[in-house]
């Protein structure tokens, strides 16, 4: 048995991490507060590398992590990342919350974007649409034109609000997830420790401009040595 133990909010409470019914607990303990909230969701080594050994988050994660991250997915409305998440990932269009990728140059090389029921959504400035189409032949998807040269959070995050996906879960990468920090806009950031140091690594939020003030809303531990994190942020605000 793996063990899953919450040790924020008190009193601790330890569950079986593979028994069924451990979903609907971690379902309830990761509710957004709100059907609109902005997340963002990483795993990271404990030195703040976003990538393991293989050059993925894969080799960083754990059986628990990746159901933990159906669970927030399942909250939201739509999974947004960056191009070059895509790149590197490999990324599959989720089942349960319809993919955004957000990319300036249209770039989507090693994309594994075949057809899905939920149409992935690839925002761009209109220079890259032409390019998107190119290598998005093989794959259907809903072009979304921003009229910034270099995306910008604010209208990114309006566009998924005008296609009716306004929770929205940001899994990367660094850039993306802190431009929509700088822009004040994110509720929580959800995050997965994972026992080990890597190095040279990537680091988790390298161009991070602002201080900001968070508030521990959740903790969780497993027997490998986990930890599982919801910090709380207030939206605009800034300590410094």
């Amino acid at each position: 048995m793996t063990a899953v133990t919450r040790l924020l909010p008190g009193p601790a409470e330890s569950r079986d991490a593979d028994d069924p019914e451990t979903r609907d607990w971690l379902a309830e303990l990761y509710a957004p507060a709100a059907p609109s909230s902005v997340r963002l969701n990483f795993v990271a080594s404990i030195n703040g590398s976003v990538v393991g050994q293989d050059g993925t988050s894969e080799s960083l994660s754990s059986r628990l992590d990746r159901r933990i991250l159906g669970v927030i997915r399942q909250h939201a409305d739509v999974v947004l990342v960056g191009a070059r998440t895509v790149r590197r990932e490999g990324y599959l269009a989720p089942k349960h919350a319809r993919l955004a990728v957000v990319t300036r140059s249209g770039d989507l090389t090693g994309h594994r974007l075949g057809e899905t029921f939920l149409r992935p959504l690839i925002l761009c400035p209109e220079a890259a649409i032409p390019l998107v189409r190119r290598q998005m032949r093989s794959a259907a998807v809903e072009i979304v034109p921003l009229r910034s040269s270099t995306p910008d959070p604010v209208e990114v995050l309006g566009a998924l609000r005008d296609r009716g996906l306004p929770g929205v879960v940001c899994e990367g990468g660094p850039t993306l997830a802190g431009s929509l920090l700088d822009a004040g806009l994110v509720d929580e950031l959800c995050l997965t420790t994972s026992p080990m140091l890597h190095a040279p690594g990537l680091p988790l939020l390298p161009g991070l401009r602002r201080t900001l003030p968070a508030s521990l809303r959740s903790l969780l531990a497993d027997d490998g040595g986990y930890l599982y994190a919801r910090w709380g942020l207030e939206r605009g605000q800034a300590a410094g």
